[in-house]
């Protein structure tokens, strides 16, 4: 399946979006040739995403340890060196669709994703964080970013600069801390460096798992409380909760996609890592729930939104292999659906192969199925909201510097009619779905200092 992909994407019917493919590898790829300088090198430097990065030795071979204390092993000349850190990420990407054309419309997945049939290099994402240590018990993190991904509508819910992290981190022991601010969620594998390109396999991590700016916050404006049981132990356990309130955004079926920002309160959730004596191996397990306000697109009130997730981590020397599972239910009562609610399932499997230290191969497969009900539904709907299989070819000549190729195809459930079934007052209907297939290609070029 994986080669007769790359096939497709190498014999399109379009000879102009050939030479733009590869003619934009050969651009980056003399970009990475007249960059590969040693002064790249990353630092071995120890923060939340300085850590990620650092431990990033070998292409993905990366395992959390925790909260990251701070322990530099280089010898300092003054007190900024020894207590201030400046650590930061840019990827830079073509993005290039080619779309279905007998779809009635685009899915609102695609357009979130700012899919383009033109071709775009308005593709980025960056960050800058600044974190100041001032002894071993405190910590200040500001991390800002910037991101661009095309014609998406978040650019109209999204600043130039944005500020992504803010928090005040206090260390009890070692192994017990608590962030104070706006923190990262403790969520599911990729959450808190997921647009660092250094470390992923593919431009971004999971779109059904993680989203992008819908169903999903990436921070919290709250606190979150980490200890790890057992530390001394071949099997630890990190144990993360957190309270607090977010942003929700959420994208509509329609069209435009267009997106609706609620308000979350009380917001709360556990996260569990249980780490094992096979070195790269965890399981993890965790849940939220929420309250989401009425200027919400499913709710005419405040409702009470709930998720359950799953995770296997197993990344190796020469193998990757990851797996995550999130059920999302939630109530669904507006004029155009009363009385009913919604369950999603979304889910993905990544397998990677590192033959060589500098060079990847990885494949990743993901799922979103919907589910729901209402009074004016003849019966619940059940459709795909999106099926991904994607196929990744990465280039790492240093730890801090990445190029990937990457080739996806989509399946999608578009509504395409509706048979009214009984007239009112027992209004009802009948949703006609029907699968369509598209396909988009990215290249990126990632640095990280």
């Amino acid at each position: 399946m994986l080669l007769a992909s790359i096939g497709k994407c190498c014999n399109k019917e379009s000879s102009g979006r050939k030479v733009t493919f590869w003619g934009g590898i050969a651009v980056i790829g003399l970009t990475l040739f007249l960059g590969s300088a040693p002064h790249l090198q990353a630092e071995e430097e120890s923060s939340s995403l300085a850590a990620q990065i650092a431990a990033s030795t070998s292409l993905l071979s990366l395992r959390q340890d925790g909260d990251g204390a701070s322990d530099s092993g280089s010898t300092r000349s003054s007190y900024w060196e020894d207590h201030f850190q400046i650590h930061g990420f840019v990827t830079s990407a073509y993005q290039e669709e080619d779309p279905d054309d007998t779809a009635p419309f685009r899915s609102s997945d695609a357009i979130v994703l700012g899919l383009d049939e033109g071709g775009t290099l308005d593709y980025r994402t960056a960050a800058l964080q600044l974190r100041f240590d001032p002894n071993p018990k405190n910590t200040f993190v500001l991390q800002a970013s910037h991101r661009r991904l095309g014609d998406s509508p978040l650019r109209d819910a999204e600043d130039e600069v944005e500020l992504d992290w803010a928090f005040y981190q206090y260390h009890f022991t070692d192994n017990t801390s608590i962030k104070v601010g706006r923190v990262p969620v403790p969520l599911g594998i990729f959450n808190e460096y997921r647009d660092v390109g250094t470390l992923l396999p593919f431009f971004r991590p999971s779109f059904n798992f993680y989203r992008e700016g819908s169903f999903v916050s990436e921070t919290v404006d709250g606190a979150v409380f980490h200890h790890r049981f057992a530390a001394d132990s071949d099997w630890s356990l990190d144990f993360d909760a957190f309270f607090g309130e977010w942003d929700l955004l959420e994208s509509g079926a329609a069209n435009d996609a267009a997106l609706t920002e609620a308000k979350v309160d009380r917001g709360y959730g556990v996260q569990l890592w249980l780490n094992t004596p096979v070195s790269g191996l965890r399981f993890g397990l965790g849940g939220q729930s929420y309250d989401v306000g009425s200027e919400s697109g499913f709710n005419n009130e405040e409702a009470n939104w709930d998720t359950w997730y799953a995770s296997i981590d197993g990344a190796f020397e020469k193998f990757v292999a990851r797996a995550e599972y999130k059920f999302l239910e939630f109530p669904v009562n507006n004029s155009l659906s009363p009385g009913g609610d919604a369950e999603t399932v979304n889910y993905y499997y990544q397998l990677g192969w590192l033959p060589i230290e500098k060079i990847g191969f990885y494949w990743q497969s993901e799922f979103g199925d919907v589910k729901q009900t209402s009074r004016v539904f003849a019966e619940p709907l059940d459709f795909n909201q999106r099926e991904d299989q994607g196929f990744s070819i990465v280039y790492s000549p240093l730890p801090n510097l990445v190029l990937k190729a990457e080739y996806h195809q989509q399946k999608f459930d578009l509504s395409t009619g509706v048979v009214f079934v009984s007239p009112p007052p027992n209004f009802q209907i009948r949703v006609l779905f029907e699968e369509f297939e598209s396909d988009y290609s990215i290249i990126s070029l990632s640095f990280s200092f």
